[in-house]
């Protein structure tokens, strides 16, 4: 009998390469756009789903690799024990096979190894039940960047 679960890829995880840009942000536009968001809405959320050298250099940015291939992408800003998740995207051919789970904790290992307490996500409000599921709780509402009067859930996990 033929099982119907899909299993994780086999994955490196690794730092972003300074010309990966495009293709990162390539990735976040299709990532985002899985949700049925129209044209109007992608073009106004581009400019900050835009991944450049100068964020990977000052950002942490992780790649999950399957096979040469990127699978998805996770970064974050780390400041005062702090920590803000700017970008977690999975390429629509790999959601639902852990890749995000994995990406996440990573990040969050490497938070808890560099002080932080306290991280915090500004989500999409369709992955709100994803880092609800990976243990981050709502803080409450932040205006979004990209689309004048829309809010996003503001989550966040607390370490001891």
């Amino acid at each position: 009998m033929g099982s119907t679960h899909r299993r994780t890829p086999a994955l490196l995880l690794r730092p972003a390469w300074p010309d990966e840009g495009p293709l990162l942000s390539r990735l976040a536009m299709n990532s985002k756009a899985q949700w049925g968001y129209d044209d109007d809405f992608m073009s106004r959320c581009r400019e900050e789903l835009t991944v450049t050298p100068w964020r990977i250099a000052r950002e942490r940015f992780r790649v999950a690799d399957s096979g040469g291939k990127i699978a998805g992408f996770s970064s974050v800003k780390v400041r005062d024990a702090k920590a803000l998740v700017q970008n977690l995207f999975i390429e629509p051919a790999f959601v639902r096979l852990g890749v995000g789970h994995l990406l996440l904790r990573d990040l969050l290992d490497y938070a808890r190894r560099h002080g932080v307490r306290l991280v915090h996500v500004e989500a999409d409000p369709n992955a709100a039940a994803f880092y609800e599921h990976e243990g981050f709780h709502h803080a409450g509402e932040v205006p979004s960047a990209s689309i004048a009067g829309r809010n996003l859930p503001l989550m966040e996990m607390r370490f001891s």
